[in-house]
């Protein structure tokens, strides 16, 4: 009996790296890289409130309620970066740089990059481009639509056979209704359902790295006796990619379903044509035949100008000798690719090919058969050699056994990388504590302030509520004695010479009096009588003397 659905299992693993763009960047707003070990920490705004201190979000704060003129931006990198330790303490899993990145954020963060007319100042930016990624958990993801469209070339590719258009003027998207006879409803991949493929990588080792992008000739140009570069090259002109890198096996699982409509009326007109109907075994067939005389003519030719990577090129070509070639070839796995860089050769169908080629400034663009340049991944942006291609991916359809060659080479090969993930990880877990640390004290503190702000409170309070109680004649001896600026004169030397001033009359005077007279009492200055010689050098027997007789009138 024949499935209507025909569901299949798919693993992935990276070949080179591989950037899937998002139209979303890492700003220096949002991320630090540390210094030491050039790792890239990502971090929202609640990990950098996390991060910061109460005084540190306060100095914050002041710099983007400041004027937006073109300083703010470097203020904030400058910001971001002087405090990157704490940042990084509550942020994402660290991202691997390569080299010349580090250095380049190094010279570039918080600064102008350069000056343009009428003293306008050019910032940089440092925007380092995402691949696509699982919202969720932050770790990378093949979306389905990507894989999808890499097989859909490969199968108008087998189709067309390498005939030319049948008209110069076809479009593409007449050409594609031509060979898969139909559109919509009767395109043959509608029944061709591929998911999203999650990252099943090592956790233990990094997912991606941050990776320069730069632009190499294809073949060498020799104009008065000098090599010419690039456009690209010559303008100094690269990108800041996320690329997720080739150290895990089968790092991305996905499914595959195939629609069988052999039950459904064969001249259904709502239907594809039977005849494009395909099993997994075409799938994989079609991407071969595509894709391998691609990689071959690549590697191929990279190798002759000798930009690539000797250890991965040597890795692959034994890899490919060892048995992964007979695999391909046997319909086993498949390559594809995929993402950013990719090449024009991929995304465009033998026989038909026409790739605009752009010139010099003020000249027109001419079109041929083959690009001119690739963009390759480096680690800086001037390196000539150890280089990579983008894109490439080994499929494998519901594998039985490892292919373990391919799976020792990714994992041994990158054991530096676990060594270099577990340090990141222990630093930035010490940091954390550090930093919780440093709040719990300075919350301790604001907590004793706050604290002590209440008991100051209250006891104001207090005092408020037993001055209120107060007889007015207390009240003003409370107001008087506190007052009063020498700490070392006695509060009976204050109200008596309040006294003498004539502040109290009467039944108040009196009363003052009597105060003064228990207070000195209290302190044993009271006198009435004195041991010494000479009774006027004798202070407090004379102040003694004084409250009497006043006391007696």
């Amino acid at each position: 009996m024949t499935n209507f659905l025909n569901h299949y299992t798919l693993k992935y693993t990276p070949l080179s790296p591989i950037h899937i763009g998002t139209d979303e960047s890492y700003q220096p707003g949002n991320y630090v890289i540390d210094d030491q070990a050039g790792a890239l920490y990502s971090f929202d705004s609640h990990a950098a409130l996390a991060g910061l201190t109460a005084s540190d979000r306060q100095q914050l704060l002041a710099i983007v309620n400041s004027k937006p003129d073109d300083t703010l931006l470097t203020k904030v990198q400058a910001f971001f970066h002087h405090h990157r330790e704490k940042l990084l303490a509550f942020a994402m899993p660290p991202v691997p740089t390569a080299s010349g990145i580090k250095s380049l954020y190094e010279k570039r963060i918080g600064k102008t990059a350069q000056h343009e007319g009428q003293g306008r100042r050019v910032i940089n930016k440092l925007e380092i481009e995402r691949t696509f990624y699982n919202p969720v958990n932050g770790q990378p993801l093949l979306p389905g639509s990507s894989i999808k469209g890499a097989i859909r070339t490969a199968l108008l590719d087998g189709i067309n056979n390498a005939k030319p258009l049948i008209d110069r003027n076809e479009r593409n998207q007449q050409l594609q209704k031509r060979l898969f006879d139909g559109a919509f409803h009767t395109d043959p991949m509608r029944l061709v359902s591929i998911g999203d493929a999650g990252w099943q990588g090592n956790p233990d080792k990094p997912a991606c790295q941050i990776q320069f992008a730069v632009n190499r000739k294809r073949q060498p140009v020799i104009k008065d006796g000098q090599l010419v570069k690039s456009q690209a090259e010559a303008s100094n002109l690269y990108q800041l990619l996320e690329c997720v890198v080739p150290h895990h096996y089968q790092s991305f699982t996905g499914s595959l379903t195939l629609h069988n409509t052999q039950s459904v009326a064969q001249n259904n007109s709502k239907l594809p044509k039977q005849q494009l109907h395909w099993t997994a075994k075409d799938l994989t067939q079609a991407c071969n035949a595509f894709y391998m005389p691609l990689f071959w003519q690549e590697l191929d030719a990279m190798k002759e100008r000798g930009y690539l990577n000797a250890d991965w090129l040597k890795q692959m070509e034994q890899l490919l000798s060892d048995g992964l070639l007979k695999r391909l070839n046997d319909g086993d796995a498949f390559l594809l690719r995929v993402g950013r860089h990719s090449g024009a050769e991929a995304l465009t169908l033998n026989g038909v090919r026409s790739i605009k080629i752009m010139q010099g400034r003020n000249e027109r663009p001419v079109w041929e058969k083959q690009p001119k340049t690739w963009w390759l991944a480096a680690d800086d942006v001037s390196n000539k050699q150890g280089l990579l291609p983008f894109g490439w991916l080994l499929v494998e359809i519901n594998p039985k056994t490892p292919d373990s060659a391919l799976q020792q080479w990714l994992e041994n090969g990158s054991s530096d990388l676990s060594a270099w993930m577990q340090q990141q990880l222990a630093k930035q877990n010490t940091l954390k504590q550090k930093v919780e640390l440093i709040q719990q004290q300075e919350q301790q503190k604001i907590e004793a302030e706050q604290q002590l702000a209440e008991q100051t409170r209250l006891q104001q309070q207090a005092d408020q509520q037993r001055l209120a109680e107060l007889s007015p004649l207390e009240r003003d001896i409370e107001q008087l004695l506190k007052a009063n600026k020498d700490p070392n004169k006695k509060d009976y030397l204050i109200l008596l010479d309040a006294a003498k001033t004539g502040r109290w009359q009467d039944d108040d005077k009196q009363s003052v009096l009597e105060r003064i007279k228990s207070l000195m009492q209290q302190v044993g200055d009271w006198k009435p009588t004195t041991q010494k010689k000479d009774p006027s050098k004798d202070k407090e027997h004379q102040r003694t003397l004084e409250v009497l007789k006043h006391l007696e009138k």
